[in-house]
């Protein structure tokens, strides 16, 4: 199989195993960037997002630094219409800008979000990306992943047969 494309996937801020700080969040978008140059190297041209706070900006934003110097493309899978409202205000403008410079934003419903839906808005989003990608890089560990999206959109790459790449 041709390898051409790659979602990401990872713990919200909030889940990251260490503090958030400056130096630690620049740590890991430097792992981040890394991992994706790698993969671009083994032919990955098409990088997917869900562009929720934490990995998912982190990983976003590394696309878009190594955009011009690869000729890769960044494509955003919005889970839900009114989902801008779940970033916190320290991530907005990482938020807005990855939107604005992406090759490409799907939302996938277009109509807001409530508290009972969100669950399964971010699976059905989570899913959307492995089926539309070839392998998935995890910002989290490889084992003793904890509950929730990353895990879930890891095991659903696993049963899809799809190429995983773990960082932390």
């Amino acid at each position: 199989m041709r390898y051409i494309s790659a979602a990401f996937t990872g713990y919200r801020t909030e889940k990251l195993p260490f503090e958030p700080t400056k130096e630690n969040l620049r740590a890991l978008s430097d792992k981040i960037r890394r991992a994706a140059e790698n993969e671009i190297r083994a032919g990955v041209k098409y990088f997917m997002s869900g562009v929720c706070r934490g990995s998912d900006l982190l990983a976003a934003d590394a696309v878009l630094s190594l955009r011009d110097k690869f000729g890769v493309e960044l494509w955003c899978a919005v889970p839900f219409q009114n989902h801008r409202q779940t970033i916190p205000y320290n991530e907005l403008e990482l938020y807005d800008r990855v939107l604005k410079e992406a090759n490409g934003v799907i939302v996938l419903y277009k109509r807001d979000a409530d508290g009972a839906d969100f669950g399964r808005l971010y699976n059905e989003r989570n899913r959307f990306m492995v089926d539309r990608c070839d392998g998935l890089i995890a910002v989290c560990p490889e084992n003793g992943i904890l509950p929730g999206g990353t895990k879930n959109t890891v095991e659903f790459a696993r049963r899809a047969g799809k190429k995983v790449i773990y960082i932390l």
